[in-house]
């Protein structure tokens, strides 16, 4: 091989290692199992009603706050009603600078917190929306 051929060769496999570690560093738009988009999709005032406890729902909200020590938990709302949020799978953990629309599957549940009853989900899976 001549010393020209050779040079294309070293910049063309430098090329493609470079596309191949930029691609490799893009993040995931989804936390545990991927949420089923095309399921009916509820507002978090409606998923706060008795009827879903215990049910799998998806829901659609903003983020409100992030657990700033795991990450653990965090809230969404609608602007009208806001839900907190915890995996199911304890080895998962939204990012703590996590912001904008998501939606969310998983299992509405009632913890009694003092004399309160607060509603929380079980999710399973979480989908960004937009980038955060």
């Amino acid at each position: 091989m001549n010393s020209n051929l050779k040079h294309h060769v070293y910049n063309l496999l430098i090329a493609v290692f470079m596309v191949m570690l930029v691609g490799g560093c893009s993040r995931p738009d989804y936390l545990g199992i991927r949420p089923n988009e095309s399921s009916i999709i509820l507002t978090v005032s409606e998923s706060l009603l008795l009827e879903n406890l215990g049910r799998t729902i998806s829901i659609r909200g903003k983020v409100g706050t992030v657990c700033q020590d795991e990450g653990c938990w965090m809230t969404i709302t609608d602007g009208t009603a806001e839900l907190k949020l915890r995996f199911a799978d304890k080895t998962i953990n939204a990012p703590m600078d996590l912001r904008g629309q998501v939606l969310a599957q998983g299992v509405i549940r009632e913890n009694i917190v003092g004399s309160a009853r607060v509603s929380e989900m079980m999710a399973s899976g979480l989908i960004f929306l937009q980038d955060y």
